[in-house]
């Protein structure tokens, strides 16, 4: 092939590897050259004519390669002269790779940076669109919605509508910046039609998404454009199967501006008896109680209003199920007012205990009031709880270790680092909620769904068998995908592992489960009986202090 100028590119590059799509090919083994520093900055790349002969292929390969390099920051083009290496190509590429989006945690990733970058734009369009941009973004819905009722994925039509949404943002850099990234989102939808099932029932709800970010635009309403980007945003997220991600919920949007505090749905009135009997003294593990709003108002900055659950229809749930003990602890919506939650405990009597939230700075008088209520843990909030480090859990584990107490721990063990270490270190146990709250979709062999089973082996923690639905891929009971995770917890160490209803399942995203098909599901994780009984009887009595 001809030399650049310097003559550091006079290697031959190699044979092109088939099916992989040419022009990527060229340019992956040009940004190698250029990596590996046989093309330098200001290098001159070899002519077209030069690279056709070298590749054995046409222009038109070569001409869309150079486009993606140069899109990417690694090479430029001089009229009349060729293409040249940039000067610093090191800093100026900024590459997301389609072919290289293998894994579900790779398209995490997409829709991370794409999540904080297309909500706040989409606030700025709602803002500052003109009426022309308004009238480009429903003709490129109209084309969106068109392509969608033919049955194909429209993958070209949806970058287009949020290239149309970036330029209404009237910020020229902004605009920019989305349009440089417009071909990784690209990327990124064309990874979700190949990671997601082909369903030609998903076509409709994609196009709601779309028209609601189009109306939110229409009527100039920031709030309601970023709640319709990052609902749109979440489904994606849920047709690659990653429903549960922690930090994604919709009631999130509370922490980014929305006014908004979205209600969620009731409890199932009508819950069924379970196919088999549980045993003399089977607890409930985790479930919360509401209201009245009027005797326990919720802290104003919560993320979501929940209807009243009171302990009557509590009692109706757990009457029905079988099952004579609970523990409730303490809901996000009260903050640190702990009313409500030890109030329910003192009338349940002497089969109830309590889960609380406090900081470390309270008062060792009501640590002794609460132990002598029925409470036994403290619930803490390692995601969502801004500011909150390593350190202060350590501080808090160390004030409620004389009492006993164990810290109850929300947290997506796929997100958390040295999960064991931390963990093991502390001086009280430590349970963890809804199995890890890691999305199914990750699989078993993540290291830190690994770590969590380590912790249950040592015998330093627990968890808990709930929130099914927080972390499946599916929408109704009995959840297949999580019995894989339920059966690997339970084999990890029987001793050290608790069930849960959840109730009433505060915003949940599935349709409302019955709480006899959430107890029918035990029964298929653990479908010996004496595994069965020590799950929902004898481990409750040990780890929360029940009379044997």
């Amino acid at each position: 092939m001809t030399a650049s100028t310097s003559g550091a590119g006079a290697a031959t590059f190699r044979s092109l590897e088939r099916p992989k799509r040419l022009p990527d090919e060229i340019a992956d083994q040009i940004t190698e050259r250029i990596e590996a520093g046989a093309l330098t900055p200001g290098d001159r790349l070899p002519t077209e004519a030069a690279l056709c002969r070298e590749f054995g292929v046409g222009r038109s390969a070569i001409r869309e390669a150079i486009a993606k390099l140069r899109q990417e920051g690694l090479v430029e083009t001089r009229q009349g002269i060729g293409a040249f290496v940039t000067a610093d190509p090191k800093t100026s590429a900024f590459r997301i790779d389609v072919e290289r989006l293998r894994t579900i945690e790779d398209l995490r990733q997409i829709l991370e940076l794409r999540m904080e970058m297309e909500v706040a734009g989409a606030a700025m369009a709602a803002r500052r669109r003109t009426r022309n941009q308004l009238a480009e973004l429903e003709a490129a819905f109209v084309t969106l919605r068109a392509r969608l009722q033919e049955g194909v994925s429209a993958i070209a039509e949806q970058q287009e509508f949020h290239r149309v949404l970036a330029r209404a943002t009237n910020n020229p850099h902004f605009s920019d910046f989305i349009q440089f990234v417009g071909g990784r989102i690209a990327a990124s939808l064309e990874a979700e039609q190949r990671h997601a099932p082909r369903d030609r029932a998903a076509a409709p709800s994609l196009l709601a998404e779309h028209a609601a970010i189009l109306e939110a635009v229409r009527v100039g309403d920031p709030d309601q454009a970023r709640r319709a980007v990052w609902n749109h945003l979440l489904r994606s997220a849920d047709r690659l199967g990653l429903r549960g991600l922690q930090g994604w919920e919709e009631s999130r949007m509370t922490l980014i501006g929305d006014t908004t505090i979205p209600a969620c749905a009731a409890a199932d009135p009508t819950p069924r008896p379970p196919k088999f009997t549980p045993p003399e003294w089977a607890c409930d593990c985790h479930a919360h109680i509401f209201g009245p709003a009027g005797t326990y108002p919720y802290t104003p900055h919560r993320t979501y209003t929940p209807p009243d659950a009171s302990l009557e229809q509590y009692r109706h749930m757990l009457k029905t199920l079988g099952i004579s003990r609970a523990v409730i602890v303490q809901p996000s919506v009260y903050g640190t007012d702990n009313r409500a939650t030890i109030d329910a405990v003192k009338a349940g009597g002497p089969n109830f205990r309590g889960v609380v939230v406090v900081d470390e700075n309270i008062p060792e008088r009501e640590l002794e009031e609460m132990h002598a209520a029925g409470v036994r843990g403290v619930r803490i909030n390692l995601l969502f709880k801004s500011g909150i480090e390593v350190s202060d859990v350590r501080r808090l584990a160390q004030r409620i270790a004389p009492f006993g107490w164990h810290l109850q721990m929300l947290i997506d063990v796929s997100e958390f680092a040295d999960l064991r270490a931390t963990m093991g270190e502390l001086p009280v146990d430590t349970v963890f909620d809804h199995m890890g709250h890691m999305p199914t979709s990750i699989g078993t062999d993540h290291p830190g769904f690994q770590e969590m089973l380590t912790l249950l082996k040592d015998g330093r923690s627990w968890v808990k068998l709930s929130g099914a639905y927080r972390i499946t891929t599916q929408t109704h009971p009995p959840y297949s995908d999580v019995a894989p995770y339920a059966k690997a917890i339970i084999a990890a160490n029987p001793e050290r592992v608790l069930w849960a209803t959840d109730w009433p399942h505060p915003y949940v995203n599935v349709p409302m489960p019955n709480d006899g098909d959430l107890l029918d599901m035990l029964f298929d994780w653990a479908p010996d009986q004496a595994t069965r009984d020590r799950i929902l009887a004898d481990n409750p009595a040990k780890l929360y202090g029940f009379d044997v």
